[in-house]
């Protein structure tokens, strides 16, 4: 067996290397001229800035069995995780495998397998394979918004990944459009350099820090003692949990049943416990039990903008008062999002909401039209003059060489891997995680995908695989109302990753951990990375995992505390759901 994998980036690199593990052949073609996809700087294609440094915590960043050096940073520049990339094509044989300047332009089903047809300088060649891996991701062809008039505008219109040197908007007016990583970045990047700053939203998004009050990855918060919850329950963990006065049927149960455990906490840790006690004794408390508030607000520019406006008139006087601002509109622009807290992407970028608290930045909502020379006019009415507008809108899912589906849509496939009916093309890296990363998720979707080329792992028949793609398909479109349109392929990251590692059959047996504490405190409490998936089953490798676990550093005790009142509520769940309250059904 012969198979192509298009792309040289972590998703085309994993594939590889989990092929070579099971024997077969491949060939790794790569349009650039150096590996590592969009952690490659390069100023003529769609590639991280030069000053980006990852947003996901190195454990989360690294393949399971292949852990990144101890004395790296905990978010590496991107420089250094590309290194990361070099060295695991390397330890696995096949660095010199890549074929670079290598431009796929079509990719045809044939008789026997797929056609592929590639350009190498001025040779263009096509060759048969019997299964393809497209691994060139998602972030290929910028979206740019239908923006009225935006032809009249005299002042720059450009796509944020197309903006290689900032210098050029030196003491410029700018408005930053969108909510994403890469705005953040900008409005980061983009506020010492401009005279005026603003950042245009059309709703509001889940924003989360990147590092915790205890100085950890904010990620380790992400447990297996916590995200099994039913994704209603986990918003209301990472929201109402957090904030005093703020109520839930959740928080009240939680608070109940967990007193004992609150209680203790209060003894060392009484700041961060208090807010539940004090809240638990108030009568909004007990009144939600029968008449629960809205999770979120309406998915609304306009009225955050206002909102924000509003909330930020005062500056604060001290860092300690900026902090607890920041902190207090980080879940103010939540509000706004429309959705759940984690059915969306998180931003996660803290530090443009300060720039907000100090009046440094100016929250606008959307653009609704440009207007002769460099007047913009957004949704609210408000018009300003601007120098630049820089689009930090996303990109298209298209595969302009895929002959058959040159637009592919993710919700098509089964499991954002494959299309009912071939099990010999995979699309390796065609998902979003919410939290996370994409490297151990691309991971997974080859190990899975090598194991259905080696037999040892069979898909359902078509006609079932067809049958799931479609409800799905409306389970996505419900959950994401406001995302769905734009962002086709945004996957929960713990409840995708878990699902994929049954289909491998390398989920951890937890229960063969009572003789090993250390490590099942941090199955259970630790981050939930890729690790966990090379303790059992296909492709266990027990030591390369506890490499991963020996790096992690012990945990803040009142967290692991008050998630063990979560894993003590799961059986619970379990049982009422077994009754008929099927809302409450745990996720894994």
């Amino acid at each position: 067996m012969r198979v192509c994998i298009i792309g040289a980036g972590a998703a085309g690199l994993t594939t590889a290397k989990h092929l070579s593990e099971e024997g077969i052949s491949f060939d790794i073609l790569e349009k650039r001229d150096g590996l590592g996809g969009l952690w490659y700087f390069d100023k003529t294609k769609s590639s991280v800035a030069d000053s980006t440094v990852a947003s996901t915590s190195k454990t989360f960043l690294q393949f399971s069995d292949f852990p990144i050096d101890a004395e790296t940073d905990d978010f590496p520049h991107h420089t250094v995780y590309l290194e990361y990339l070099k060295k695991y094509a390397q330890a696995y044989g096949f660095l010199e495998r890549i074929q670079y300047n290598t431009t796929v332009t079509q990719l045809q089903k044939s008789a026997s397998g797929w056609e592929v047809t590639f350009q190498q300088g001025d040779t263009l060649r096509t060759l048969g394979y019997d299964a393809v891996a497209v691994c060139s991701g998602l972030h290929h062809t910028p979206l740019i918004p239908d923006l009225a008039n935006s032809q009249i505008f005299s002042g720059a219109i450009v796509h944020s990944s197309l903006l290689k040197s900032l210098t050029e908007l030196k003491g410029k007016r700018v408005v930053v459009v969108g909510g994403g990583e890469s705005a953040a970045d900008m409005v980061k990047d983009l506020l010492p350099l401009t005279s005026e700053l603003y950042l245009s939203l059309r709703r509001g998004m889940a924003v989360t820090r990147s590092i915790s009050p205890e100085g950890l990855p904010a990620d380790f918060d992400s447990t297996r003692a916590k995200v099994w919850l039913p994704r209603q329950y986990l918003h209301d963990v990472n929201v109402d949990l957090r904030l005093p006065n703020r109520f839930s049927r959740f928080k009240t149960i939680y608070s109940l049943l967990g007193l004992p455990v609150l209680l203790l906490i209060y003894l060392f840790a009484p700041r961060k416990v208090e807010h539940l006690l004090r809240d638990l004794f108030n009568w909004k408390a007990w009144y939600v039990l029968w008449n629960p508030p809205p999770r979120h607000g309406p998915a609304s520019g306009v009225e955050l903008s206002r909102a924000c406006k509003e909330f930020c008139r005062e500056l604060p006087q001290s860092e300690e008062a900026i902090q607890q601002k920041t902190f207090q509109l980080k879940f103010l622009v939540e509000w706004y999002s429309g959705t759940l807290h984690n059915t969306q992407p998180f931003t996660k970028r803290l530090e443009f909401l300060r720039r907000i608290v100090e009046q440094k930045v100016t929250l606008l909502p959307g653009i609704r039209t440009f207007q002769g020379g460099k007047g913009v006019e957004f949704d609210d009415g408000s018009q300003l003059e601007i120098d630049a507008v820089i689009l930090c809108t996303g990109f298209h899912t298209r595969l302009p060489f895929y002959v058959d589906n040159p637009q592919l849509d993710a919700r098509d496939l089964y499991k954002n891997v494959f299309l009912p009916g071939a099990p010999n093309l995979a699309f390796i890296g065609f998902a979003r995680p919410n939290v996370g990363a994409l490297p151990p998720v691309a991971e997974l979707q080859a190990r899975w995908f090598a194991g259905i080329l080696a037999g040892k792992v069979q898909l359902p028949a078509t006609a079932e695989m067809s049958a799931v793609v479609q409800a799905d398909a409306q389970l996505y479109n419900r959950m994401r109302p406001h995302h769905a349109p734009r962002l086709q392929a945004l996957v929960d990251y713990h409840a995708y990753t878990n699902l994929l590692a049954r289909y491998i059959g390398c989920q951890p047996q937890l229960w063969r951990f009572w003789n090993r504490p250390r490590l099942l405190y941090f199955c259970l409490f630790g981050p939930y990375a890729s690790y966990q998936y090379r303790l059992h089953g296909n492709g266990a490798n027990f030591a390369k995992a506890m490499e991963a676990v020996d790096q992690l550093p012990l945990l803040p005790l009142d967290r692991v505390l008050q998630h063990a009142v979560l894993y003590a509520m799961k059986p619970w769940f379990y049982l009422l759901s077994r009754l008929g309250f099927r809302n409450l059904k745990p996720v894994f």
